[in-house]
């Protein structure tokens, strides 16, 4: 499965992810994506059928809705909790949990989401 990371997320766990592998960029990587708005990066993000990972649950979902409302699917979203996810410690957890959720969906996950749940007790194992 092919991802884009939201600009707020270090691009530091899309580095981690290429290392495994996966086809992820983060929009703080592609001048043409810096500072668009949410629904441009899932525009952006459905021509390219990547799923948008992100910690800004609260415009993106609302996006994917309507689209969903409207008939039309979202390329999918990997849906990060908001607190602890801009930590450095946080990033080699994330790009685990990350990838282990790409590895299991490689058609994509098109029109759905996944929630990945609190991070803390591998922070702290850090």
């Amino acid at each position: 499965m092919k991802a884009l990371l939201d600009e707020q997320l270090s691009p530091q766990i899309a580095v981690l992810l290429r290392k495994d592998g996966h086809d992820v960029y983060a929009v703080a990587e592609r001048d043409d994506l810096v500072g668009r708005s949410d629904r441009m990066v899932l525009e952006a993000a459905d021509a390219e059928d990547r799923a948008v990972i992100t910690n800004n649950i609260k415009d993106f979902r609302p996006i994917a809705a309507e689209w969903l409302a409207q008939g039309r699917t979202h390329p999918g979203l990997i849906l990060l909790p908001s607190a602890r996810t801009r930590t450095r410690f946080a990033v080699p957890a994330l790009a685990e949990t990350i990838g282990s959720i790409l590895r299991a969906h490689p058609d994509g996950l098109r029109g759905s989401e996944r929630w990945v749940g609190p991070l803390e007790a591998r922070e702290h194992n850090q």
